[in-house]
């Protein structure tokens, strides 16, 4: 399944909504060219008049003067709320003063303005110059538009892995300021609901999704009044009974030990060793829906950690064009930590006994499981945010016609297999990995896993930069 094959079927109403979409990217992008202009007259007319009568002790800065001023009349112009006017204001003023390129890319459709937004904001704690090379290194992978380019999540997560890759000392600095500023939050929402917010580290919060979906699958799958219970309410009610034992004073429930409840931090062996041509890639944090970017010093020392408690070492062992191979467990790291030579005297050491990524029966081994969610740490339909940890295991070409093998299987969260299941839309999973699903529009979508850490953009083993695909000039190692 590909473009060509259902370019035939598509409904006739696609092209049409595209061709306005891009419309409207081309109109976004004049608009803030125009805001950007308006916002410099009115900085320049402002300052001259309070030039005229200069400031006195216990007056606001001019700068603040000037700011409020310049959100006010584009408050005027557009009648847009004080916060619209001072995000669309803050945007422009930086597509056109510091993201030329990013602007233009909105002006020509690649780009829609989300996309635009987030690339924009997220270079803001870098230099003009870097936010630049990050712009130039993420720009040629956007696709011609929005929907032949990286997913919304996909997106968000190259352009944070660049980030983290421009400048890993400052990306380590904002998250422990982040983190130190960590809290628990409680709110009523109405109907006899309420939010509870927890913000802390993420990998503590990724720890902590991995537990919760334990005391879920140990939780009765029906309530009180016989109906059967989806995984969210399951979730819910065993988090709650946790609380009620505490307050009880009654003993906790006790759950084993299991592979599925590690942290799911991902990083190259270059950054694990400090050394090599990765050794300044971001590592993955698994487990919260899109994987989450961690700069490298803060992901070698979590997994030295992590490993000193005596966490279990998992090697991700690729292809040149960082496509999954094999998953070899290596057990606990020897006294005095893992060297490059013991490491890869381990995997030597394992790769004669491991399991076949293939069975006759229905249910995928746990090696295919584990396999699997690796390769696709998150639901493969297009922008699911669902782990692959609350996922299914699905079938791609149900069983027994297709094999239950790591060909053939891929995590999909319940709502988008029953798509599948029910006929709403056709999936094919390709040789490199990729999704090709083909929607009631006719429309096919081609999605694909973020790469592994070391073989994104500018991170060291970048496919596209070895086979001489993209001009683009690699990021300054920190």
């Amino acid at each position: 399944m590909d473009q060509q094959e259902a370019s035939s079927d598509i409904h006739p109403k696609v092209a049409e909504l595209r061709a306005v979409s891009q419309r409207i990217a081309a109109l976004q992008a004049e608009q803030l060219r125009l805001v950007a202009e308006l916002a410099d007259w009115c900085t320049s007319e402002a300052l001259a008049q309070l030039a005229a009568a200069p400031r006195v002790a216990g007056q606001p800065f001019d700068e603040e003067v000037v700011d409020s001023a310049v959100t006010g009349e584009l408050m005027a112009v557009l009648g847009v709320s004080q916060g619209q006017a001072q995000r669309l204001g803050r945007l422009a003023t930086r597509l056109c003063s510091v993201l030329p390129d990013v602007l233009a890319a909105l002006g020509e459709g690649r780009l829609d303005l989300a996309r635009t937004q987030v690339l924009a904001e997220t270079t803001e704690p870098l230099t003009d110059a870097t936010a630049r090379d990050v712009a130039a290194l993420l720009l040629p992978g956007a696709g011609e538009a929005p929907w032949s380019g990286p997913s919304p999540r996909a997106w968000r997560g190259r352009v944070e892995r660049a980030v983290v890759r421009a400048d890993p000392v400052a990306a380590q600095r904002r998250r422990e300021i982040a983190v130190a500023h960590r809290a628990v939050r409680a709110w009523p929402t109405g109907e006899g609901t309420a939010v509870l917010r927890i913000e802390a580290a993420d990998y503590d919060i990724a720890l902590a999704e991995r537990v919760i979906t334990d005391l879920a699958h140990a939780w009765p799958a029906t309530g009180p009044d016989g109906e059967p219970l989806t995984l969210e309410q399951r979730r819910v009610d065993a988090l709650m009974n946790v609380f009620r034992r505490i307050q009880d004073g009654d003993a906790m429930p006790a759950l084993p030990t299991r592979r599925g409840r590690e942290i799911g931090l991902v990083l190259h062996a270059d950054t694990f060793f400090s050394d090599g041509p990765a050794a300044a890639a971001p590592g993955q944090l698994r487990g919260l829906g899109a994987p989450a970017a961690v700069d490298p010093g803060t992901s070698a020392r979590t997994a030295r950690a992590e490993l000193a408690r005596g966490a279990t070492t998992c090697v991700l062992l690729t292809d040149r064009e960082g496509l999954l191979q094999r998953l070899v467990r290596v057990g606990r790291a020897p006294e005095g930590g893992w060297t490059r030579e013991l490491l890869t005297d381990a995997v030597a050491a394992a790769l004669p006994t491991l399991p076949p990524l293939q069975t006759s029966g229905y249910v995928p081994t746990v090696a295919i499981a584990e396999h699997v969610r690796a390769a696709h740490p998150r639901c493969v339909a297009y922008d699911c945010a669902r782990s692959a940890g609350r996922s299914d295991l699905d079938h791609d070409e149900p069983w027994p016609r297709g094999p239950t093998s790591t060909d053939n299987v891929v995590p999909r969260c319940r709502r988008d297999h029953e798509h599948k299941t029910r006929g709403l839309v056709r999936t094919r999973l390709r040789a490199d990995g990729t999704i090709a699903t083909r929607m009631l529009t006719g429309v096919v979508v081609v999605t694909a896993s973020d790469p592994l850490p070391g073989f994104g953009p500018g991170e060291g083993f970048d496919p596209a930069v070895r086979r001489g695909l993209t001009g683009h000039a690699d990021l300054p190692a920190a």
